[in-house]
């Protein structure tokens, strides 16, 4: 389903930016992710994550997108590093506060992790200032190597 919604966003207008899709799929992570809350047996499981899927690769490829906007392009392969290394980051410390959670509460708690992840990304997408326009260039300093950049 991930995959699915991933690539549909191929016929998504150019009018519609990349802030709003973010803001777009961040939303429909906390609706897709909700009723985790709520589910009493393994098969509710797999469907619920399976339709959860659908909000997934496009927020993950829009926030690709931002980082690629909003970057200078001599900082792209940095930033997108950092960006790739923060999103499996993100899933060991969201993995070992579930496990825990898991022990004493049970798996609503832990659904509640991924139902609080999907809220703080919509917060993020709200308060983050972002546009579609490309960075400026980085300029290499005064006296730098030619074909350099800080």
């Amino acid at each position: 389903m991930s995959a699915v919604a991933g690539l549909s966003l191929a016929a998504v207008p150019a009018r519609i930016g990349l802030p709003v899709r973010w803001r777009a799929a961040a939303v429909a992570l906390i609706a897709l992710s909700v009723p985790l809350l709520f589910v009493r047996s393994l098969g509710a499981v797999y469907l619920a994550v399976v339709v959860l899927g659908a909000a997934f690769a496009p927020h993950l490829i829009t926030l690709f997108g931002l980082t690629e906007r909003l970057v200078p392009a001599g900082r792209l392969a940095e930033s997108m590093a950092f960006l790739t290394s923060a999103v499996v980051g993100g899933q060991a410390l969201s993995l070992a506060a579930s496990g825990r959670l898991a022990e004493v509460y049970g798996p609503s708690a832990v659904f509640a992790v991924a139902v609080g992840a999907a809220v703080l990304i919509l917060g993020l997408a709200l308060t983050t200032r972002a546009t579609d326009r490309p960075a400026a260039a980085i300029k290499p300093a005064a006296g730098a190597p030619a074909g350099s950049a800080r």
